[in-house]
Protein backbone atom coordinates (compact mmCIF):
# COMPACT_ATOMS: atom_id res chain seq x y z
CA UNK A 1 0.00 0.00 0.00
CA UNK A 2 2.95 2.08 1.01
CA UNK A 3 4.26 1.44 -2.18
CA UNK A 4 1.14 2.78 -4.09
CA UNK A 5 1.52 5.67 -2.23
CA UNK A 6 4.84 6.66 -3.27
CA UNK A 7 4.61 5.85 -6.72
CA UNK A 8 0.93 8.50 -6.77
CA UNK A 9 2.94 11.16 -5.07
CA UNK A 10 5.89 10.93 -7.80
CA UNK A 11 3.47 10.83 -10.59
CA UNK A 12 2.29 13.81 -9.27
CA UNK A 13 5.18 15.35 -8.45
CA UNK A 14 6.12 14.89 -11.87
CA UNK A 15 3.37 16.46 -13.68
CA UNK A 16 4.46 20.01 -11.95
CA UNK A 17 8.07 19.74 -13.31
CA UNK A 18 6.26 20.93 -16.87
CA UNK A 19 6.29 24.52 -17.63
CA UNK A 20 2.51 26.55 -17.80
CA UNK A 21 1.05 26.27 -21.26
CA UNK A 22 0.81 30.13 -21.20
CA UNK A 23 1.16 32.72 -23.92
CA UNK A 24 1.41 36.15 -23.32
CA UNK A 25 1.05 39.00 -25.81
CA UNK A 26 1.01 42.74 -25.69
CA UNK A 27 -2.18 44.29 -26.33
CA UNK A 28 -3.65 47.74 -26.95
CA UNK A 29 -7.13 49.36 -26.64
CA UNK A 30 -8.12 52.14 -27.54
CA UNK A 31 -10.65 53.81 -25.00
CA UNK A 32 -13.89 55.90 -26.62
CA UNK A 33 -13.62 59.81 -26.50
CA UNK A 34 -16.05 61.44 -23.39
CA UNK A 35 -17.67 63.66 -26.40
CA UNK A 36 -19.77 65.07 -23.52
CA UNK A 37 -18.87 68.63 -22.66
CA UNK A 38 -20.18 70.17 -18.89
CA UNK A 39 -23.31 72.81 -19.35
CA UNK A 40 -22.62 76.22 -18.69
CA UNK A 41 -23.73 77.54 -14.84
CA UNK A 42 -22.63 79.50 -12.11
CA UNK A 43 -19.49 77.18 -10.42
CA UNK A 44 -18.75 75.13 -14.03
CA UNK A 45 -15.06 76.98 -13.79
CA UNK A 46 -14.35 75.57 -10.17
CA UNK A 47 -15.26 72.26 -11.35
CA UNK A 48 -13.28 72.10 -14.83
CA UNK A 49 -10.34 73.22 -12.32
CA UNK A 50 -10.80 70.87 -9.56
CA UNK A 51 -12.64 67.45 -10.67
CA UNK A 52 -11.90 66.87 -14.26
CA UNK A 53 -8.56 65.88 -13.44
CA UNK A 54 -9.81 62.33 -12.41
CA UNK A 55 -13.54 62.77 -13.09
CA UNK A 56 -14.92 62.72 -16.79
CA UNK A 57 -17.77 65.23 -17.35
CA UNK A 58 -20.20 62.26 -18.21
CA UNK A 59 -18.87 60.26 -15.28
CA UNK A 60 -19.70 63.70 -13.44
CA UNK A 61 -23.55 64.42 -14.56
CA UNK A 62 -24.18 60.63 -13.75
CA UNK A 63 -23.68 60.75 -10.55
CA UNK A 64 -27.04 60.47 -7.99
CA UNK A 65 -28.96 63.30 -7.44
CA UNK A 66 -27.87 63.88 -3.61
CA UNK A 67 -28.70 67.22 -1.39
CA UNK A 68 -25.77 69.91 -1.28
CA UNK A 69 -25.01 68.72 1.80
CA UNK A 70 -24.04 65.21 0.27
CA UNK A 71 -22.04 67.14 -2.05
CA UNK A 72 -20.08 69.46 0.15
CA UNK A 73 -19.59 66.24 2.59
CA UNK A 74 -18.17 64.17 -0.68
CA UNK A 75 -16.19 66.96 -1.81
CA UNK A 76 -14.47 66.99 1.59
CA UNK A 77 -13.94 63.35 1.03
CA UNK A 78 -11.95 64.01 -2.11
CA UNK A 79 -9.59 66.05 -0.07
CA UNK A 80 -9.32 63.82 3.00
CA UNK A 81 -9.28 60.22 2.08
CA UNK A 82 -8.22 60.29 -2.18
CA UNK A 83 -6.25 63.90 -1.21
CA UNK A 84 -7.33 65.02 -4.42
CA UNK A 85 -5.94 68.40 -5.22
CA UNK A 86 -8.82 69.78 -4.82
CA UNK A 87 -8.95 73.69 -3.79
CA UNK A 88 -11.16 73.65 -0.45
CA UNK A 89 -12.00 77.70 -1.23
CA UNK A 90 -13.96 75.79 -4.85
CA UNK A 91 -15.82 73.74 -2.88
CA UNK A 92 -19.03 76.16 -2.50
CA UNK A 93 -19.09 76.64 -6.19
CA UNK A 94 -18.58 73.04 -7.27
CA UNK A 95 -21.58 72.21 -4.54
CA UNK A 96 -23.56 74.88 -5.96
CA UNK A 97 -23.05 73.68 -9.95
CA UNK A 98 -23.36 70.08 -9.12
CA UNK A 99 -26.47 70.71 -7.36
CA UNK A 100 -28.39 73.12 -9.77
CA UNK A 101 -26.72 70.43 -12.72
CA UNK A 102 -28.53 67.53 -11.40
CA UNK A 103 -31.93 69.78 -10.67
CA UNK A 104 -31.67 70.78 -14.45
CA UNK A 105 -31.41 67.15 -15.34
CA UNK A 106 -33.99 66.56 -12.81
CA UNK A 107 -36.66 68.79 -14.55
CA UNK A 108 -36.01 67.77 -18.36
CA UNK A 109 -36.85 64.41 -17.43
CA UNK A 110 -39.71 64.82 -14.91
CA UNK A 111 -37.91 63.32 -12.07
CA UNK A 112 -38.41 64.90 -8.65
CA UNK A 113 -35.31 66.68 -6.92
CA UNK A 114 -33.24 65.80 -4.73
CA UNK A 115 -33.48 65.55 -1.05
Amino acid sequence: MRGLIIIAAALALAGCESEPKVTFTDAAITLPDDPLELPEGPGREAVLENCTACHSPSTMLQQPKVSAEKWQSIAEKMIKVYKAPVDPKAIPQIVQYMVAVQAAGAEQQGAAPAP
